[in-house]
Formats: structure tokens, sequence, C-alpha cells
């Protein structure tokens, strides 16, 4: 493809409210007949969706439920499949209140006060007692089905914690990836997605001044070091809280930028952007922002593209045009401030690369409109995908729950790269 296009929003806050209750039902409105009237004006439509958080207010399973009917209309309206909707969770995502409270607050201070030793003693609870590291994860109970029944975008990591008889991690990934089915120009699109609110509380540290001294926030180096720096592939990265939130912020930053040209985060409310250390930073702001009488905040969407600009005897550049629309009281406009383009600098890192380039070898193709996420859906909505797994991979254990068996199954259908051959069982 020439063009990725991508609709970028995030802190929706839904609640358990009637539609007619809740004051951002009609500029939620007024965004879906925005789009559509882009839409129907460009002929455009949309490759992905990405929301970056808070996609609740208190991570029940009501206000998913609000989520999921709206997330429908928007793709109908955009043009987008359902399955290409991607998200990361906020820390409204999580039910602060679930049970072990107290325990889990401990845990939270206890791993904000370790500073630069943070992540050796995360990767010690992981080995010496797992149990302990799941009571982290018991809040995002409600977000892990949302996420993981209709838009298989759940963290493996994640998926393990909140199993009952799991008592061991097995190494899964603490990120979620997804390989875009087509290419951009020759480049291979990653997507990955991370968990920035696993120690979030009502204590963590805020802009708000009753909050500043709130404890800071621990994204481990397992959860963002998972994706590859190579020739020829491009990464994304989304992440609910930008790194002046984190612990380590400077240590983190230095890989993020190295590893990821595009990264995406919501949060702050208030839409920014910019370009540092070759990686362009995009701060999503809110569809949702709070008091809808509060003139600090308005209400925001981004509509990003990405292309690239091709150069024989140079680097290639990926284009990243960021246009902003922002609610203005009456209608969504574009925010002529923060909407700009970007330029980053594909750099190669084989030089020892042949002009003459190998022949490329062309396998099995699935059916032309069929991606490989179409076929982890239909996966994992097959009566018999239990028998399919067993005569694929014998040595996956089955005697677990179905959740744990398909994640299991499908990472390792990645690895492997029987797409084709899955598709074929199915059928």
């Amino acid at each position: 493809m020439k063009i990725l296009r991508i609709l970028q929003l995030s802190d929706i806050h839904w609640k358990k409210q009637l539609d007619a209750a809740d004051d951002y039902t009609d500029i939620r409105d007024q965004m879906l007949q925005d789009l559509e009237y882009y839409c129907k004006g460009t002929g455009n439509s949309f490759d992905k969706i990405l929301i970056c958080g808070d996609i609740a207010f208190s991570g029940s399973v009501d206000e998913y439920k609000r989520a999921n009917s709206f997330i429908r209309e928007l793709c109908k309206t955009v043009a987008c499949k359902s399955e290409e909707v991607y998200t990361v969770p906020g820390n409204h995502d999580k039910n602060v209140n679930e049970h072990p409270k107290c325990v889990r607050e401990f845990i939270h201070q206890a791993i904000s006060n370790r500073g630069n030793d943070c992540d050796w003693w995360w990767n010690k609870m992981i080995d010496e007692d797992f149990s302990f590291i799941k009571k982290l994860y018991t809040p995002f109970k409600e977000y892990n089905h949302f996420c993981n029944d209709e838009r298989d975008n759940a963290e493996p990591f994640m998926l393990g914690a909140l199993e009952m008889d799991v008592d061991r991690h097995n190494d899964a990934d603490m990120f979620w990836h997804s390989e875009f089915e087509d290419d951009l120009e020759g480049y291979h699109v990653n997507l990955y997605g991370v968990n920035s609110a696993l120690i979030s509380d009502l204590n963590d540290y805020d802009t708000d001044p009753n909050r500043t001294k709130g404890h800071r926030l621990f994204l481990p180096q397992i959860a963002y070091r998972g994706a590859k720096c190579k020739d020829g592939i491009i990464n994304i990265l989304m992440c609910h809280h930008p790194l002046d939130f984190l612990l380590n912020k400077d240590t983190i930053a230095k890989d993020l930028d190295k590893r990821y040209a595009l990264q995406l985060y919501g949060h702050v409310h208030i839409a920014n952007s910019d370009i540092n250390n070759n990686a362009v930073h995009i701060y999503s702001g809110s569809l949702n922002p709070g008091d809808v009488n509060d003139n600090t905040y308005k209400p925001v969407y981004n509509i990003i593209e990405l292309s690239i600009e091709k150069h024989d005897n140079e680097n290639d550049v990926l284009k990243v045009d960021l246009r902003v629309q922002k609610y203005d009281g009456e209608q969504f406009v574009k925010d002529e401030e923060q909407s700009k383009p970007f330029k980053v600098t594909l750099k190669k890192h084989d030089l020892w690369k042949d002009a003459n380039k190998p022949a490329v070898v062309i396998g099995q193709r699935l059916p032309d409109g069929l991606s490989k996420r179409d076929v982890r859906h239909k996966f994992k909505q097959c009566p018999n995908s239990k028998e399919i797994i067993q005569k694929m991979y014998p040595k996956i254990d089955c005697t677990g729950s179905a959740y744990m068996r398909n994640q299991v199954f499908l990472e390792k259908i990645r690895e492997d790269n029987r797409w084709v051959e899955l598709y074929k069982m199915i059928k």
C-alpha cells in the first residue's frame, strides 16, 4: 500500500449511564458525523483504529459494553474492520477497588521506590512468586475480556496472570504485537501495545497539584524491548501514559526512540506532538476530557497518514502526516496549530548488503481480502479448535483453559508462518 491511514483516539472514559444522561453523547455523535463527511468527501477509509487507553472510567463490564457498541458504530462509519481496532489499557481501565486493594497498593509503593533496581526486583518476583504478581492484574479482569473477546489484542502475560490455575509466567510476553498484513511500499509495519498502568492507583503521580508528589509508574524492560531494530521494518508503539509519568523515563525514552519510529500516547487530555531522536511522539488528547463546560480541555481525535518517501542512494523517509480534529463547541474542525507533518529517516543497518538483491521467494498466500487477523478470529470461533491444535502442534498442553491454549497456539502459528495451513484446516 502507498498510504496507511490510522484513526487515533484516547480517553473516552465510558461510564455506566444512559446516553441521554451522558454530556458527551452529542459530541461523540458530532465526531461520527465529521468522520462520515470526511470519508464521503475524500473517498478515504481507515485501515486501523488505535485507542490509547482509558476506554472505560472504572473498568466495569457495563462500561465496556457501551464502548463495544460505540466501536462497532465507529467501524461502520469509517469502513474499518472491527478486527483492525487495537487498544491498550489506561489507569481508568482497572477497577482500583478490586480485592486485595491494600496488598496491591503496598506492592505499588514498593516497586516505585526501587528506582534503577525496579526491573531487577520485578524479574525476581516473577521467577520466585508469580502468585504475588497475579495480584497486580486482578483489576484488569474486565479490560482483558474486552480486548481479547472481540479485538484479539490481549497481552499474553496478562492472560496468564488472570488464569486461576496458572502459577508460572511461562515466558509469556508482557506486550502484544500485530504484524500488519499489507506492507507500506515494501516496509513491514509492526504495532506493539504495552500496559503502563500496571502499578497505577489513586495515589500515583499526576500533574494535578494535589498529586504531584504521588508515586511514578513502572513499565518493565521486558514490556518495551520486544521490538527489533531491523531494515525494512517500521515499529509503532501504543502506550497510555507519556514517559513523564514513568520511573526511569530518560532511560526508557532513549530505548523507545531507537526501536519505535512512531509512538502514540494518551492520558494528558491535551493534543500535542513532537519529533526527537528521529522518532515521532503523538499525544492524542481526549475524546471525553471531563467536565463538558471546562474549556481547558477540548475533545479531539487524530487522523494519521503514513507513507514512504523513496531515495535510491540514500535512506528512505517515513512521512507522518498528522491532522488533529478539535471540537469547537459546535463541530469538529481542524486544529491548525497541532496538525503538522513529520519525517523519520529509515536508517539502513545492513552496510554489507550487495547491490544485487536476492530473488524473492513467494510462498503460499491467503485468499484475497483475508488477513491473518481474520484467520485468528475464525480459529477462535471454530468449534473444533482443540482438535486443530492437537493436529498441528501435538505438544501443546490442551488441559488448561481455552484462552491460554489458543494464545500459545496462535503464537506458534505466527512464529512458523502457518496461516494458510491453519485456514485450510478451519475450512
